[in-house]
């Protein structure tokens, strides 16, 4: 890699001294040789979300259906040999994730150095040291050059802006822009600036329908106030007991943020409008809606403080030219995938792997906003009996934004990590998900530490988990202990996150009530532990709760019969989800082909209900069919719809009616 030309420190407006593009240098040498970043430019396939979002779930596009690996036909044969050539997609296409070139680099270095990873991750670390102590003067050049406000300077105060500069020089990352918002906070409301390093999309409104949009909400500032205090009223005399604890320690929460100097102490209406309120009695501030969610099982629940930029419409005030990506659970599967092929190029056998886990220290607040008057979350004060307000330095957890604006902190230092201490990593949002070797003693995670405490932007000592074969990251139980024996990685839920799922959606149920933010946030969590099912199963399941996070108030958000039956489905799967085996690797296969199973059937209350059958092996075809037989019919409990049962019982006769075709042989059914 080549140091660039300076453009992040030049973004401040001034130029570079010497010993700064010698410092760029250094960086750049010590990375191991990758191409430059490149950001995603097609939308991964696989989430929860692509199957979820698209509410009938095969739709016709241009005269082809969508939705389907297989396209209907009026003939017959065509369809069936369409079907006998479609294979499932692979693990990799299911992810809709693939390692980036940084993370294949690091694995290459893993495997080439082995237990020599420890000695020279140690030299990277004093490189990396040496670099802060040549840059270090800068800070004051390029704080003086670009003065912070108050509420930067609370919270990134102490970011160092100099080593940030030189990371994203010495990197040629695309979002130049990250050192300076730093020091002038991000852009949150508005056109957001692209920051190159996200999928790019094309906003779904034009610059004058934006601006128009933007004008009418925030010409309503001083009613929305009014609306979300009397709101704030009605929700306090309706509040069951756990509804008013849910406020107190949501209260008790943001005085103790406010203590860490992570936001303001909290403000009365009145003291509000003094602040905002422009020459023109204009109020400048728009107010976030701020709710206390208890989340967890009875007896071991915790309030999560939502603001709600969906409900106050700050988020129609934003538009956004990009949106992230993140892994999926199994990371770790796509790492050992790289490392195995690595391994087979030098001839050398898969070693031990461990998965360690670390978290950002205070995450979204960490990041300043250049917006301070969108930033102001309202509750209800318990204690005075009437609404408060508190200004949040960082970013308010709830808004899009939001999203872009902390993730992109992350993901550069996650691909410095990768470059400079071939430390296999990702995020998911504030969670490092980082794979070593287990002979590496652990070193790729004080290695990522000592990155986070060189630019000042701590990672959370208490939510440090360390490197182990078997690790329970975010809800999933990760096993690599078979990764090097079998080459084989395994997923399941755990326990505790099943059973916090459940008793969010079962609380909802009693409440009737699911607002979008809670919908939301649920369809993520579950998003996160159905990519641990085999196929797609359950996927579909979450519809609900995807059309309610996309609904607009004012509206009751009751707890609808499509949600009971999707809490029933829930409560029967998710406890006994069976562990989702994941082999890696180019895996030997057998010399035959295998057999290609393909059933129907169908059902008609007053006419025909048939099975069929058809078998190819090779060259060979082998079919069956019948009407179902009534004695099945009638064992069947009565129903509008027995076309499912149906179909699982052409499956059954398959396997049945053809065991000498099938028995012992792999079989794509």
């Amino acid at each position: 890699m080549a140091a660039t030309g300076g453009s992040a420190y030049r973004a401040f407006g001034i130029e570079p001294p010497e010993v700064y593009f010698s410092a760029c240098k250094e960086l750049s040498d010590a990375f191991l040789d990758a191409p430059p970043y490149s950001r995603p430019t097609s939308k991964p396939t696989g989430h929860a979300g692509d199957n979820a979002s698209r509410g009938t779930f095969v739709r016709d596009e241009d005269g082809v259906k969508s939705g389907r690996l297989v396209r209907e036909h009026e003939d017959k044969e065509n369809h069936m040999r369409e079907a006998a050539n479609a294979r499932p997609p692979s693990r990799v296409e299911r992810a809709g994730y693939t390692c980036r070139p940084d993370t294949v680099e690091a694995i290459i270095q893993c495997a080439k150095l082995g237990a020599g990873l420890t000695g020279w991750r140690e030299q990277q670390t004093q490189t990396l040291h040496r670099v802060r102590k040549m840059l270090e003067p800068l800070n004051h050049t390029l704080r003086k050059a670009q003065p912070s406000p108050p509420n930067v300077h609370a919270v990134a105060g102490k970011v160092n802006l100099a080593l940030l500069c030189a990371l994203v020089d010495a990197l040629d990352w695309p979002d130049t822009l990250l050192p300076l918002n730093f020091a002038k906070g991000f852009p949150s409301v508005g056109d957001i600036p692209d920051s190159g390093v996200y999928r790019p999309i094309e906003p779904s409104l034009s610059e004058e329908e934006f601006k128009e949009t933007y004008q009418s909400i925030d010409s309503s500032n001083e009613e929305w106030l009014e609306e979300v205090c009397g709101m704030m009223q009605r929700r306090a005399k309706s509040a069951k007991p756990a509804e008013r604890e849910a406020m107190r320690v949501l209260k008790a929460k943001t005085v103790a943020e406010a203590q860490q100097g992570f936001c303001s102490g909290l403000l009365n209406k009145r003291q509000l409008q003094a602040k905002y309120k422009d020459k023109n009695g204009r109020l400048r501030a728009r107010v976030v809606p701020r709710f206390g969610v208890p989340q967890g099982r009875p007896g071991a629940q915790k309030v999560r403080a939502i603001d709600d930029g969906k409900l106050s419409r700050t988020n129609e005030m934003q538009r956004v030219l990009e949106t992230i990506t993140t892994p999926s659970p199994d990371f770790p599967a796509h790492v050992l995938d790289e490392l195995i092929r690595a391994c087979l190029d030098m001839g050398m056998a898969v070693p031990d792997l461990v998965l360690s886990l670390d978290d950002l220290l205070a995450a979204y607040r960490r990041v300043p906003t250049a917006h301070q008057e969108f930033m102001v979350a309202a509750m209800w004060d318990p204690d005075a009996g009437e609404p408060v307000f508190c200004e949040v330095y960082g970013h308010c957890f709830g808004l899009v934004s939001s999203v872009l604006n902390f993730n992109r902190v992350p993901h550069m230092l996650s691909v410095a990590a990768s470059l400079h201490f071939a430390a296999p990593n990702d995020h998911y949002f504030d969670d490092y998900l980082v794979v070593d070797l287990a002979c590496a003693k652990g070193s790729a995670q004080r290695a990522l530490d000592e990155l986070h405490k060189a630019v000042r932007i701590p990672l959370e000592p208490k939510k440090r988990k360390p490197p182990r074969a078997v690790q329970e990251a975010l809800g999933v139980n990760c096993d690599l202990s078979q990764a090097a024996s079998s080459k084989v990685v395994m997923l399941s839920p755990t326990k505790e996150r099943v059973e916090e799922i459940l008793a969010d959606l079962q609380r909802c149920k009693a409440d009737n009530y699911m607002p979008p933010w809670e919908a939301e946030a649920l369809f993520g969590r579950l998003g996160f532990v159905l990519r641990t099912t085999g196929g797609a199963v359950g996927r579909a399941a979450t519809q609900p709760l995807l059309q309610r996070s996309r609904e607009r108030s004012p509206q009751q958000f009751p707890f609808t019969l499509a949600m009971h039956h999707m809490l029933s489905f829930f409560e029967a799967l998710l406890p006994d989800v069976p562990p989702l085996m994941l082999p890696c690797g180019q895996r030997q296969g057998t010399a035959d082909a295998p057999v290609l199973v393909y059933t129907d059937a169908s059902y008609n209350e007053s006419g025909f209900s048939g099975l069929g059958i058809v078998i190819l092996d090779g060259d060979n075809r082998y079919t069956a069919g019948c009407r179902v037989p009534e004695w099945l019919l009638a064992w069947l409990r009565h129903r509008g719809q027995q076309i499912n049962h149906l179909e699982m019982a052409a499956a059954v006769a398959a396997r049945t009616t053809f065991p000498d075709v099938i028995a012992g042989r792999k079989v794509i059914h």
